[in-house]
């Protein structure tokens, strides 16, 4: 009979048990939420959005987006489209551009007095250096000036590499982007004589070639056919972002 009523008692609690180990049972775990679809439809609603771009060199792009992929960001400003490799950008905002008359002020006032004439100084010798690129200048000419310019620029941005200032280092990106973007076209006019009647050069040619092409995608469709770059447009494209860039610098110090 003892063993009887053991036997009974056992089953008694090991059923409760039992039950609540079904009871206990974790559910599957839900499937997290596919991301992707957000992202898509968070570009999808950006599209047409203002957007603002500072290049690692210094240059300061505005715009409205066109698209925007893992590797690169398409703006269009007026008529004129542009694709950017996201890894040249140092900074991406959206929203409108602050217009040109506080901002300029507002900016040349808050510079150092000492870096406000130092920068007013290259900003002339550059300004001279894209006044006479424009009016004709030949090759030996170039590579003096080149170098006189290069001179002057590299002792201010030794100077004023470390300016705390968001606006004095923004200058101080803006004249680095500027130089070498001269440098870059005194390269290309380098390979373009060595090319005979064939003014055309390709990104094997020179790693220059390669970072012009990376940094203004827009060469490729301007100076490219089958694989061969003109290196005259190459060179021109090149002088104009550097006046751009110097424009940019004279903004920034209200127009000196």
């Amino acid at each position: 009979m003892k063993r009887i009523l053991i036997a009974l008692i056992c089953a008694l609690c090991l059923t409760p048990v039992g039950a609540a180990q079904k009871r206990k049972k974790k559910p599957p775990a839900k499937k997290p939420a596919a991301t992707r679809p957000v992202e898509t439809k968070s570009v999808a609603r950006s599209i047409g959005s203002p957007v603002v771009i500072v290049t690692k060199n210094g240059d300061r792009i505005s715009g409205t987006l066109v698209d925007l992929t893992a590797y690169s960001i398409q703006i269009k400003s007026g008529t004129l489209e542009s694709t950017i490799a996201l890894e040249t950008i140092a900074s991406l905002s959206f929203g409108d551009a602050p217009t040109a008359g506080s901002g300029s002020q507002g900016a040349a006032a808050s510079l150092h007095a000492d870096f406000a004439q130092d920068a007013t100084e290259i900003a002339g010798v550059l300004q001279s250096f894209a006044s006479e690129t424009k009016a004709g200048i030949d090759y030996t000419e170039y590579g003096r000036r080149l170098t006189e310019l290069r001179r002057g620029a590299d002792r201010f941005i030794q100077q004023y590499s470390g300016a705390e200032s968001p606006v004095e280092a923004r200058v101080v990106g803006l004249v680095a982007g500027a130089v070498t973007d001269y440098s870059w076209a005194r390269t290309v006019w380098t390979l373009k004589l060595g090319r005979g009647s064939d003014h055309t050069v390709s990104e094997s040619d020179s790693p220059v070639v390669a970072d012009a092409l990376a940094l203004y995608p827009e060469l490729r469709t301007a100076a490219g056919t089958g694989g061969k770059f003109s290196a005259d447009k190459i060179v021109a494209v090149l002088w104009k972002k550097a006046a751009e860039r110097i424009d940019r610098v004279r903004s920034a110090l209200g127009g000196r």
